[in-house]
């Protein structure tokens, strides 16, 4: 497409492809003294910018203060600063990549999350040993937060579950250096000992890799003296001749006085399946200036300027040449950190003098001046109230307790939207309405009369349109719960029947008993499909696999097995000592976090027993040629034992969405929920009695628990915790690069953007994503056999821009480019969108923005500052399509 003139969208092409532009890089040759901060009453040792240009600074005098711009009076403290979360002096602080949250760091051991508007706590880490954490840093994509410090742990946290990871032991120094590369498929790691590592960051994330992780690559003798700091730029290369080569620079300063630029050459190489990475790394350079140690270095968002200060009280500001732009002296003593503003319009210094510096590059702001940001309505306090109130509200609720309904123990519970059921030893299965306030009313249907001994178990199918019961009568009926009125009923089992589970498909239901065999029928003609045999005692709990393919039985002798149908294709012995009582599938077909495998299935099992204990099971089943199933080379791993019940446990239940939580009900008059990937017990609920069945509801707001006294409790869960599970549900932890996207992949994202009609072209041609990478255009057009000259341009589009996104796409390299329409730019981060989605108060934020905003505890729209109804977000194709033209000058 000719041009007689370079747009804005040649200039990001032509910088992400590492080459220079004069709007991109600083050709200043000095910097003006804005402002002089000094809140502070020891040495300031971090400090970093948040999109909006508040500042957040942190000090040896324990505190973090947050400090925002306003015209007239410049930077000042805003009213909840300052922070004192830490018990010792403050080491770090990183605001968050789209600006939602920051964390801090202390020689106290911890690292605190916070909520950056309300400056609230979100989660607080304890460092391994609870040593000194000199560092933190926040992965690009916002997934996972990194600690390092005194004891040369790495301690990996996952952000949207809220655990430890990993904790990686390699270094023996103390580690201060820590940077990710702006695709967040690496980080580095550096140490006082002078040792370099680069680490693969799926590796480190994988936990169904139990054995240590290796480093992608280790330079040992990399910096004289030892590491103080290093930074990664955005700005990476991709390899003209290898499109799977990427190329990254990173600078390192420490203890000399000199600071060390490094090529970082990593090679992804597509494998069926999966990809393998090689990494190298080389010096490439070394910038001379300063004349003690250097204590800090920062890139600038372009990536094309470096920013450094030092012992020697001076600031400098370098090309990539290693030319010294300019350098900034206003500190008494020496300079500990420095940052550039997300606009590079601005520099912020922090010094053992106890000040701050705030540094005009432009040479145009005064105090009087407005900071440009694309306005996002704000109501500061409304909206700290409410995340405050979300915090303070943590504690389940009890709502009801019913106490005078029933005639005997509750058995059974099972919850469907806003209708309950509850089977007894009184015989009778009765339904409830929840109501708006949350408490229960009995349906006039209820109670309802159809067995003639106890009923041990009531299940609703998933569309609610049945529920089944069982009873030690050796009965098993289907009732239509809207009328009351018996469906079907399966033939009498001489023995107990204690457990009725349909299929999450609703075409079969599982039963099981005290005759030591589990039957399938099928629902519509209650056809008897198979009988599983092998169970050697009674059959106390049976369960389907939330995509319908395997089966669990568990047995009171203490083995649980796994069937197709009815052959069973694995055998566990001795799962829990003293028998297994109850057991459940999670919902969640990835259960299992910042797994990428693509060729396995896993599933995760709870299973509770007569030990006292609540176990967490993964089984992965490995899958051959067309994703067939191999089901004899199955893998069932215990992955958490969660302890705490003083009793037998009888009954445990996962959360619904994502399977966030598990509910456990035990002989000690307790039930527990705990969270399923921090294998932590979040709250205790104390009953009178044994209890003995629990249920979720789906929007796990309420939690409903029987028990052995004939009472049936309803507990609210805390509104927090509610919304964690709803956000985790939408989440992953991490996003897969192209080149490891399978077809199913690629098929789900044409759905994305709105491309079905070439799903049978893509299945026909086999399209994963290193084809995508590795053909040209008009290859990729021969292959898919697009008829219609309309559908192919548009295909070929969406293609040009996937691959353009993913090699060279960063919003920060936008930040300068001036006369951006409004309606493109994020309200959160202020830059430029990529993904641009629409929620429920109606207006549009980039994708990891809005999920950032979540996973932060916001469940208030950032415009208006009302609750949201729903945190569901729908992708603005329209808008995004036009920002694509405007990046990418492409033509309609």
């Amino acid at each position: 497409m000719e041009s007689e003139k370079v747009t804005a969208s040649m200039m990001l092409l032509r910088v992400s492809q590492f080459q220079t532009d004069a709007d991109m890089s600083i050709t200043r040759e000095t910097a003006e003294r804005l402002q002089t901060l000094t809140g502070h009453t020891s040495d300031v040792t971090s400090c970093d910018f948040a999109p909006n240009f508040n500042l957040i600074t942190a000090s040896s005098d324990k505190t973090i203060r947050i400090w925002e711009w306003i015209p007239g009076t410049g930077f000042t403290e805003t009213s909840n600063s300052p922070l004192r979360g830490h018990k010792y002096g403050v080491t770090c602080v990183r605001v968050s990549p789209q600006g939602s949250m920051f964390a801090s760091a202390s020689i106290d051991g911890t690292a605190v999350l916070w909520n950056l508007q309300a400056a609230t706590k979100i989660y607080t880490m304890v460092q391994v040993n609870g040593d000194a954490i000199r560092v933190c840093r926040f992965a690009p994509d916002s997934s996972v937060l990194i600690t390092e410090g005194d004891n040369g742990a790495i301690c990996i946290w996952d952000l949207v579950h809220r655990n430890l990871i990993r904790t990686i032991f390699v270094h023996e120094g103390t580690t201060q250096g820590l940077a990710f590369t702006p695709d967040s498929q690496y980080f580095v790691s550096g140490c006082s000992l002078e040792i370099i590592i680069v680490w693969h960051l799926q590796d480190c994330l994988d936990t169904t890799n139990d054995g240590p992780v290796s480093p992608a690559c280790e330079v040992d003798n990399a910096h004289d003296l030892g590491i103080l700091g290093m930074d990664i730029s955005n700005n990476f290369r991709i390899d003209d001749e290898d499109p799977f080569t990427k190329y990254y620079t990173l600078a390192v300063c420490g203890n000399s006085d000199e600071i060390s630029i490094w090529t970082i050459k990593a090679t992804t190489v597509p494998k069926h399946r999966n990809s393998e990475n090689f990494v190298s790394i080389e010096p490439t350079g070394t910038f001379s200036g300063h004349t003690s140690a250097v204590t800090c270095v920062k890139f600038s968002g372009s990536g094309l300027n470096l920013l450094s200060c030092s012992l020697d009280k001076l600031i400098k500001v370098w090309d990539m040449n290693g030319a010294t732009l300019f350098t900034l002296q206003g500190h008494q003593r020496y300079v500990n950190c420095v940052a550039f503003s997300r606009d590079m319009s601005l520099i912020i210094s922090g010094s053992n003098d106890k000040s701050v510096i705030i540094w005009d590059m432009t040479s145009a702001l005064t105090l009087e001046s407005e900071l440009k940001t694309h306005a996002m309505a704000r109501a500061e306090g409304v909206q700290e109230e409410m995340v405050m109130n979300a915090d303070a509200q943590d504690t389940v609720e009890l709502v009801e307790k019913i106490e005078d309904l029933f005639e005997g123990a509750i058995n059974s519970c099972s919850i469907f939207n806003t209708l309950v059921a509850t089977g007894s030893s009184d015989k009778m299965i009765r339904l409830f309405n929840i109501s708006e306030d949350n408490t229960l009313e009995e349906s006039t249907l209820s109670p309802i009369e159809g067995h003639s001994y106890s009923v041990n178990h009531v299940e609703f199918n998933s569309e609610g349109t049945m529920l089944a019961t069982c009873s030690l009568d050796g009965w098993t009926n289907i009732w239509n719960p809207s009328n009351g009125d018996k469906i079907n009923c399966i033939p009498e089992n001489k023995l107990s029947v204690k457990v009725c589970s349909f299929s999450p498909d609703g075409k079969y239901l599982i039963t099981a008993g005290d005759d030591e065999v589990a039957n399938i029928w099928e629902v519509e003609t209650m056809e008897l499909i198979c009988n599983l045999e092998g169970h050697s005692d009674a059959i106390t709990s049976a369960r389907f696999s939330p995509d319908n393919a395997i089966i669990v039985t568990i047995c009171a002798n203490s083995d649980f097995r796994l069937w197709v149908m009815d052959n069973n294709f694995f055998i566990r012995d001795d799962a829990h000592d003293l028998g297994i009582l109850d057991c459940d599938f999670s919902p969640n077909l990835e259960p299992i976090p910042n797994s990428h495998l693509i060729e396995v299935q896993n599933y995760l099992l709870v299973t509770s027993g007569n030990d006292g204990f609540v176990k967490l099971w993964t089984i992965t089943l490995p899958k051959g040629e067309d994703d067939e199933v191999l089901f004899e080379h199955v893998e069932v791993k215990l992955w958490r034992n969660l302890q705490g019940h003083g009793g037998n446990v009888y009954c445990v239940r996962f959360s619904p969405g994502a399977g966030e939580l598990v509910c456990s009900t035990s002989t000690d008059r307790q039930a527990r929920i705990w969270s399923v990937y921090s294998a932590s017990c979040l709250h205790v609920l104390d009953h009178d009695s044994i209890v003995t069945s629990c249920a979720f509801s789906q929007n796990c707001e309420i939690l409903i628990t029987g028990c052995l006294d004939k009472t049936l409790w309803v507990w609210k869960l805390p509104q927090q915790l509610v919304f964690q599970t709803v956000v985790a549900a939408k989440l992953k932890s991490r996003v897969k690069i192209l080149a490891d996207w399978s077809v199913h992949e690629v098929l789900k994202w044409i759905t994305d953007v709105g491309l079905t009609e070439i799903r049978e072209n893509v299945l026909n041609t086999c399209l994963d994503g290193e084809k995508i990478i590795r053909y040209s255009e008009e290859e990729l057009a021969s292959g898919l056999e697009i008829e219609d000259e309309e559908l192919l341009e548009k295909v070929l589009n969406e293609l040009r821009w996937l691959k353009q996104d993913e090699h060279y796409f960063n919003s920060t390299y936008w930040t300068k480019v001036e006369e951006i329409p409004d309606e493109y730019i994020c309200p959160i981060t202020q830059e430029i969108m990529r993904e641009p989605v629409t929620i429920s108060d109606g207006f549009t934020y980039e994708k990891q923005a809005i999920t950032e905003w979540f996973m932060s505890g916001k469940y208030t729209s950032p415009m208006t500052n009302l609750t949201l109804e729903n945190t569901d977000y729908q992708l603005n194709r329209d808008l995004r399509d036009e920002i694509h033209k405007y990046l990418y000058n492409t033509d309609e």
